[in-house]
Formats: structure tokens, sequence, C-alpha cells
């Protein structure tokens, strides 16, 4: 099927590449039918656009990317729910908050996507224990150490 959307025009969708959320997304909970769109040179980020709104699309990105110790306790409420038989079986995703700086994008690890390919369903949790927070830097201090241009004020009142 041929679908419109405002960030990639109109876009061939095959009813196998759609991934249903039955819960929807939180703060979407309308929109329940998505495809996940890839540009490799947008890589390692990817495209969630709706397939029934063409103006709602959100870019994901695996969070082992940012932060290499995250970690998930799923249930087995949740493996019921993407009808799946252990985490293996699925992929996980946060959601991107793009920024006008590379430095201030944010990636939101309290609520990732859980998708289970095979069966095309996803679903949005939310970590409720506050380990995560909805704006972590996707790049962290790793920007910080890459740009040692600007002495702190520290080492400049050493050097006085």
């Amino acid at each position: 099927m041929l679908i419109q959307t405002s960030r990639f025009g109109e876009i061939e969708v095959e009813e196998n590449q759609i991934i249903t959320f039955p819960s929807g997304l939180v703060g979407f909970s309308e929109d329940r039918r998505f495809v996940i769109r890839e540009d490799d040179a947008a890589a390692p980020f990817l495209w969630l656009q709706s397939v029934d709104s063409n103006g709602l699309a959100f870019v994901m990105i695996e969070p082992h990317v940012s932060v290499s110790n995250y970690e998930l306790e799923l249930t087995q409420e949740h493996l019921n729910k993407l009808d799946a038989k252990n985490i293996e079986e699925l992929r996980v995703f946060v959601l991107v908050t793009m920024a006008k700086e590379i430095k201030d994008v944010t990636i939101n690890l309290q609520g990732p996507l859980l998708f289970n390919p095979e069966k095309r369903l996803g679903l949005q949790f939310i970590i409720p224990d506050g380990k995560y927070s909805t704006r972590h830097l996707l790049f962290g201090d790793k920007l910080k150490d890459n740009n040692q241009e600007e002495p702190s004020s520290e080492a400049t009142e050493e050097q006085q």
C-alpha cells in the first residue's frame, strides 16, 4: 500500500512491514500501526513512521549506542504482550529528541520501545524506578572529552 508522509513523501509499505503497538505509544495511544524506515546516511538512527498519521514519525536508536550498560527487567507480561518466549526474540530501541546542536540531543531511556520483528508487535513501557532519564544526553560526556579546546576555569586560575 502507498502511504503519504510529511517527511518522506509517498512511500510503499508492505503489510508484512507494519508493526502494531496494541497499546499505542505514550501520548499517542490512537496511533498503533508503524513502519521502521532505515536510511543509510542517517545510521545508526532509524525512523518510526506512523502508517495512519502522515505527520507522526519518531527518530529512534538502539540504546547501547549511547549507554553500554543499559539493562531492562522484563516481566512475563511484557513477553506475553509481544508474543515472545524470551528477550532474545526482541529488539530494543529508544526515542531520540533532536536539538539544534548535536551536544543537546537526548534519548528517552525511561520509555524504551520493544519490538518482536517476527510477530510484528511493538510495546513501549515505562521503567518505573527512576533508574533512567527521559532526557539522557545521547553523547553524554563523549563530546566534552573530544572538545578540549577551552581550558576549564580551574586550569586558567592555576596558570595565572
